[in-house]
């Protein structure tokens, strides 16, 4: 083995363990440094560009994760985790896009649809981008995919609760407490969902009273509304030229007491 292979895979190894330490931004100044020589061998630049990419991650650099994992697709096509990599560059970026997170998830999807992971975060980022009914049931068959685990389940159920499904995710966590009754992160996202249900319940409580306290003070105010129902139509569906459009006056409801009938006593 020569001396600058030598030197190299030594860098690879050191960048390596300083990951695995948790020494995050010295491994990718580190892996960065091995990148940019020309000599690298293929294999180590495919795994180390990954690695760059894992690690900017971790350390919030969202331009260089998203740069290293554009080269690692380039670099193994056929790998379903470095699009995986380019998408939460870009969904957990807060100068993001979701819809390109989406299209990344979606291509890691296509090269590996028997990982739940990458199924449920392509169904998050297609609600995100207003496709609600894929997203739920991307999300939904990701769990089903692997019910009982806690990283699956979790990314699933607060995707649903971000949608608005929280019937879904109650089911999806019922069947994943049944099968890990133990867990208590599982507890603890049940107790989220029944919190956002609540929530959502009363958002809905407190819309139906404000409607009420309108219409109220329609009728307090004895006001002229226009009617959108009312339309003076010819049979075409259009209105007659120089038709005058009906106000109608809202009031107090005022005591309907029907005719009594006249009997024999009466008369």
């Amino acid at each position: 083995m020569s001396r600058t292979l030598t030197l190299i895979q030594t860098g690879w190894e050191s960048a390596r363990a300083a990951a695995e330490r948790g020494r995050t931004s010295d491994a990718l100044a580190q892996l960065e440094r091995l990148l940019a020589r020309p000599d690298v061998p293929a294999d180590i630049r495919r795994d180390g560009t990954r690695l760059a990419a894992e690690v900017a991650l971790d350390v919030g650099q969202f331009a260089a994760a998203r740069r290293h994992a554009r080269a690692a697709v380039a670099l193994d096509p056929a790998d379903a985790h470095a699009p995986f990599l380019l998408g939460r560059a870009w969904e957990e970026d807060g100068n993001g896009c979701d819809r390109r997170a989406a299209v990344a998830f979606r291509k890691a999807v296509r090269l590996d649809g028997t990982d739940p992971v990458l199924r449920a975060a392509f169904g998050r980022a297609a609600g995100r981008c207003g496709k609600v009914r894929l997203g739920a049931r991307e999300m939904v068959a990701a769990a089903g995919q692997s019910p009982g685990t806690v990283e699956v389940v979790r990314g699933v159920v607060r995707g649903l609760l971000e949608l608005g499904r929280a019937a879904a995710a109650r089911r999806v966590l019922a069947t994943a407490r049944f099968l890990n009754p133990r867990s208590g992160e599982l507890v603890a996202l049940g107790e989220q969902v029944r919190f956002e249900a609540a929530r959502r319940g009363q958002r809905r409580q407190m819309r139906g009273a404000t409607r009420q306290a309108q219409d109220a003070q329609f009728a307090r105010d004895g006001d002229r509304v226009l009617l959108p129902f009312v339309r003076i139509a010819d049979g075409t569906g259009t209105p007659r030229p120089g038709a005058a459009v009906r106000a109608d006056v809202v009031s107090f409801p005022r005591p309907h007491l029907g005719q009594l009938r006249r009997g024999k006593v009466d008369r």
